[in-house]
């Protein structure tokens, strides 16, 4: 069982999350951090390179979505949903801040669909070299 509190004591959360969630579990998963690669092993949301090897664009809320199904897929994989999780953490390389802020929260918890606690990251790179960002989770269920 999972209680998502937000305690009248506190400011209401500045994003689409709860302050504190309670669980009674039988087992917990714990999702590696994900990043948007797709079952091929492409990492998406990445336009053409430019003659320099440059690439020109980078789209935050489709890699966002890749590495959602990613967690998604890891999820159910364990016996678990998206409702299971009781935190998330998201990296994101600073390069990309003003994206993920402008259009990434919301993107992920749409994806979502549950106010789960974590925290969110600005990091200078990532293991993966062209994904500007990475989520791992945990999820509890009964």
């Amino acid at each position: 069982m999972k209680e998502r509190i937000v305690p009248d004591t506190m400011a209401k959360p500045v994003g689409p999350y709860s302050h504190a969630t309670k669980v009674t579990a039988k087992q917990l998963i714990f999702i590696a951090g994900q990043v948007p690669i797709d079952k091929d092993g492409n990492v998406v949301g990445i336009s053409a390179k430019d003659n320099l090897g440059n690439h020109r664009t980078v789209d935050v809320a489709a890699q966002i979505r890749q590495t959602m199904l990613n967690v998604k897929a890891a999820l159910e994989a364990a016996g678990a949903t998206f409702n299971d999780l009781v935190r998330v953490d998201t990296f994101v390389v600073a390069s990309a801040m003003n994206e993920y802020r402008s259009v990434g929260v919301k993107a992920k918890h749409d994806l979502l669909g549950v106010r789960v606690g974590g925290a969110t990251v600005f990091v200078a790179g990532l293991m993966i070299p062209d994904a500007m960002i990475e989520i791992e989770a945990i999820a509890a269920i009964e």
